[in-house]
Formats: C-alpha cells, sequence, structure tokens
C-alpha cells in the first residue's frame, strides 16, 4: 500500500515538488541569511544574529510539515476517488492505513530533518537540540496531516486547511518575542517547545511537554479520523 502511495504521488507534480522543498529552503537560510546579516552589518550597523535560531526553527518545522501535506493529499485523494473505501474492507483498514500512509513516511521526514538542519543550521546548535527538536517536528506534522484529513470532507477543503497549517508556527514564533510568562499562553502548540528547546537547550522539561502537546494533538485528531471511517 506504500509502494501504491508511492506511485500516486509520482503523478502529482505538486507533490513531487513538495518533497526537495526543504532542502531548497535550508540551502536559502544557510547562504542567504548570512550574507543579508553581512550587509545589514556594514550598510545599517544591524543584525540578524539574535534570529539565527529562529530561522532554524522554522527549518526544523518545515519537513514534517510538507510531507504532512503530500500525506494528506494522497489521502484525501483516495477518498475523493472511492479507494479508502475498499481498504476499509480489507485487513489494511484502520491503523495499518495510517501507518503505510503517515507512518512510514514520518519516518522519512525525520531522516530528512535531521540532515537538512544538521547540514545547513546556521546558529550551531548542539545533537541534543537537533534530535529533540526534530522528533517534536516530526509528531507536530503527524498531527497536522491527521488535522486535515479529519476535518477536510475533500481535496479542495484540504488545500484551504493545509494553508491553515502555518498557524502552527505562532509557538516557535512567539516565543522568540515575547518573554516568560507571558509566552505560555501558546504553550499548547508543539512549535513553543521547540522554539523553547533551540532557545534554551534540550531540558528534559521542554522535551517532555512538546512530548505532550505532539501526543494529545495526535490523538484528538486519530480518533476523530477513526470515527469518520467507522
Amino acid at each position: 500500500m506504500f509502494r501504491v502511495g508511492l506511485r500516486q504521488v509520482s503523478k502529482d507534480g505538486l507533490l513531487v515538488m513538495l518533497l526537495p522543498t526543504p532542502l531548497l529552503v535550508g540551502l536559502i537560510f544557510r547562504f542567504g541569511i548570512p550574507l543579508a546579516d553581512n550587509i545589514l552589518t556594514e550598510k545599517l550597523s544591524f543584525t540578524l544574529l539574535p534570529w539565527y535560531g529562529l530561522a532554524d526553527g522554522m527549518l526544523i518545522c518545515l519537513t514534517p510539515m510538507f510531507v504532512a501535506i503530500v500525506s494528506a493529499f494522497l489521502m484525501l485523494e483516495e477518498r475523493d476517488e472511492g479507494i479508502s473505501a475498499f481498504y476499509q474492507i480489507t485487513p489494511a483498514a484502520g491503523y495499518p492505513y495510517l501507518t503505510a500512509r503517515i507512518g512510514i513516511p514520518v519516518l522519512w521526514a525525520f531522516a530528512a530533518t535531521v540532515i537538512v538542519s544538521g547540514f545547513l543550521n546556521i546558529s550551531g546548535f548542539g545533537s541534543a537540540v537537533l534530535w529533540a527538536g526534530s522528533l517534536l517536528s516530526v509528531l507536530t506534522g503527524i498531527a497536522l496531516s491527521m488535522m486535515v484529513v479529519s476535518i477536510a470532507g475533500n481535496r479542495v477543503e484540504g488545500l484551504a486547511l493545509s494553508k491553515m497549517m502555518s498557524v502552527s508556527f505562532l509557538g516557535l514564533i512567539l516565543y522568540w518575542f515575547v518573554s516568560e510568562p507571558y509566552s505560555y499562553i501558546l504553550a499548547f502548540l508543539p512549535s513553543y517547545w521547540i522554539g523553547k528547546i533551540i532557545m534554551d537547550g534540550a531540558s528534559v522539561i521542554s522535551f517532555t511537554f512538546g512530548i505532550l502537546s505532539c501526543f494529545i494533538w495526535i490523538l484528538i485528531f486519530v480518533r476523530r479520523f477513526m470515527r469518520h471511517m467507522q
């Protein structure tokens, strides 16, 4: 079933282009932001160094988000064409279906996130931050994918919902500009804990709360999806 999904994705140019996008974004961040920083420092005596970590946080979040969009659109396409209804009368129904459509792709997303962010980050964070942030980001991608497929009725609605995925970045951005305890207003978003890990280090407390927030979102949308499939 996973191989069938790959063939379907390969026929959609838009979905295919989403897969290498994180690498392209990483290259832009890696070379474009330092170049812009040199120009601003020289011309305006203004530096972008305080925001290097924010750029790396966005890069960590991007790869799983793009994979989530691909997985969600594939599932919605199968729903529109009636293929998912066929799967429901086979042993692939339920969690095996989700494993093939979301579980396996996020393994690639995790590896891609670690590689892209590990080699192209500009803030020089440590390996603990890289692994912790990548894991939280991948779990966030699962939640975003399940959100789209559990709420959208078709690909058109899915396209509209996918544009709302950028809201998931609010926690990351808020942590950079709002001091604690006021920033806790968005602590329910996993990206908040990704930002906290990047800025303050990969502490056990931040990682634990990040994992909990991810699992809560995943549980909510998986249960909604399974109810709709019954």
